[in-house]
């Protein structure tokens, strides 16, 4: 059931949204290589959000952890790149004028999305989420830990935000196609049972198919915590799935509009999502039509 609270809207991809405006889509460039070689795409690529609405802009910070920049020679930028990110989200919010908007900073997996094994030790893990957390706490006003796929990133993660006074949202990516399962195999109820000692300021599901964030509703309805979501738009995740090919080896889906997401997030709203937006493959106008579905309060209408 819709609650008489608005949502908050987030933003939408930004690594994706650099690619489609002519930024690099390989290993290691993707999205990173906009901050020192067009800092302004990145900033224009934020501004293009607020303008369309979005409550939450999110730091190009995906790409910036020491074990991704490590492995194409870039550690030694590491600081430099990561306080770059946090400079033009918050030079975005400065340009426009809004002084209520906040700003996510974006604390991904730290040696490549979608997978289940480990070179860092659990100890190590924390650490290094610690470490940007610490870089990037000047400019931002929520930690979101997004497209984790394991408790083992999730703990790290929650347990490195810990006694900072920061909102926390934690984002778990799962199998796509309708499924509850996280990539890395875990079950999302099993998940949630064991980060609710943490207790985040928000449970989400991001960057995987729409009906998977449906089908995840019920379970994080469960949880009593505030939910919601941010799917893709990719046709799927493959199981072969070899971070080092880039965003290149995926297939866009060609009938997801702004107009068919909205449809999808208007039933997350129905089942109470606090936090909805967009991730890879949805852009500037995704987000307008939900500040449009939002504000004009369709997706209530729907429901009676």
């Amino acid at each position: 059931m819709a609650s008489d609270r608005k949502p908050i809207l987030l933003d939408g991809g930004m690594g994706q949204e650099i690619y489609n405006r002519g930024g690099k889509g390989g290993y290691g460039e993707w999205a990173t290589a906009a901050l020192y070689e067009d800092p302004q795409l990145v900033r224009e690529i934020h501004l293009d959000y607020i303008r369309a609405g979005a409550d939450v802009i999110t730091t190009n910070s995906y790409g910036t952890t020491r074990m991704r920049l490590s492995a194409v020679g870039l550690e030694d930028r590491f600081e430099k790149l990561v306080r770059a990110a946090g400079e033009l989200a918050s030079d975005a919010r400065e340009m426009a004028g809004r002084g209520d908007l906040r700003i996510a900073t974006s604390l991904p997996p730290l040696e490549a999305s979608y997978v289940n094994e480990f070179e860092l030790s659990y100890d190590e893990t924390s650490a290094q989420f610690a470490e940007l957390m610490d870089l990037l706490d000047p400019y931002v006003d929520i930690f979101l830990g997004e497209t984790l796929s394991t408790s083992f990133e999730a703990r790290a993660f929650l347990e490195a935000a810990q006694g900072r006074g920061k909102t926390t949202w934690l984002a778990l990516t799962l199998n796509d196609h309708g499924s509850t399962d996280l990539r890395g195999g875990e079950s999302l109820a099993d998940i949630i049972a064991l980060v609710r000692d943490y207790a985040p300021d928000a449970l989400l599901i991001n960057c995987c198919t729409p009906d998977s964030v449906r089908e995840a509703l019920p379970v994080l309805q469960e949880s009593g915590l505030p939910f919601g979501g941010y799917a893709n738009g990719f046709v799927e995740i493959p199981a072969a799935w070899d971070e080092r090919g880039g965003v290149m080896q995926l297939e866009t889906r060609r009938d997801l509009s702004p107009e068919v997401y909205a449809s999808d997030v208007a039933r997350w709203m129905q089942a109470g999502a606090a936090v909805v937006g967009g991730c890879c493959e949805t852009g500037p106008a995704h987000i307008a039509r939900l500040r449009q579905l939002i504000d004009s309060g369709e997706q209530k209408e729907e429901s009676e």
